[in-house]
C-alpha cells in the first residue's frame, strides 16, 4: 500500500487548476487580438470603384458608353474577412484570419497588368495591420495579463 498525503493532492489539484485557467486566459487573449486584428485589416482593406464608363474595343476601334446607374462601390475583399480560431501548436498559440476572395493575395502584394504591360504594386494592408498589432502588443496584453495575475493574489 501506498502513502497518501492530502497536502501533494491539493498541490497537485491547484496547479491542475491553474493550467486549466491559464490555457483559457490565453485563448482569450488570443481571441481579443483575432478580433481586433479583423477591425484592423477591415479598415485598411481598399474597397474598389467603379465609374460608369463601359469599354469594347471592337475592330481596334475603342468604343466608350455612360452608364445610366450611379456609380457604384465594391467591398467584397473587406467584407470576406474571418477570424478562423485559436489553435494550440507545441510551443504556443496561434490565431488565424482569413479571406477567401480570389484576388485578395493579388491587392495585398501587387500583380501584373492584364495587358502585360507593366505593374500594379501592393496595398500591403495586412503586412502593415500585423506590424501595428505587433507594435501595440505590450499595451494590449499587459493589462489583461495583470488582471489575470490579480486572480491569484499578485499584484
Amino acid at each position: 500500500m501506498s502513502d497518501f498525503e492530502f497536502d501533494q493532492f491539493l498541490k497537485f489539484a491547484n496547479q491542475f487548476h491553474k493550467n486549466l485557467q491559464e490555457e483559457t486566459f490565453i485563448v482569450d487573449v488570443m481571441n481579443k487580438l483575432g478580433n481586433l486584428m479583423i477591425r484592423e485589416v477591415k479598415m485598411k482593406t481598399p474597397v474598389g470603384k467603379y465609374d460608369n464608363s463601359v469599354f469594347f474595343v471592337s475592330n481596334g476601334k475603342l468604343l466608350v458608353f455612360e452608364a445610366v446607374s450611379r456609380a457604384r462601390t465594391g467591398g467584397e475583399l473587406r467584407r470576406n474577412w474571418i477570424l478562423d480560431g485559436v489553435e494550440s501548436t507545441g510551443d504556443g498559440y496561434v490565431v488565424t484570419i482569413s479571406n477567401n476572395t480570389e484576388y485578395a493575395s493579388f491587392v495585398e502584394n501587387g500583380h501584373r497588368k492584364a495587358d502585360h504591360s507593366g505593374w500594379v504594386e501592393g496595398q500591403f494592408f495586412l503586412k502593415i495591420m500585423m506590424e501595428e498589432i505587433l507594435d501595440q502588443l505590450p499595451k494590449i496584453v499587459g493589462p489583461a495579463y495583470e488582471e489575470y495575475l490579480r486572480g491569484f493574489g499578485f499584484s
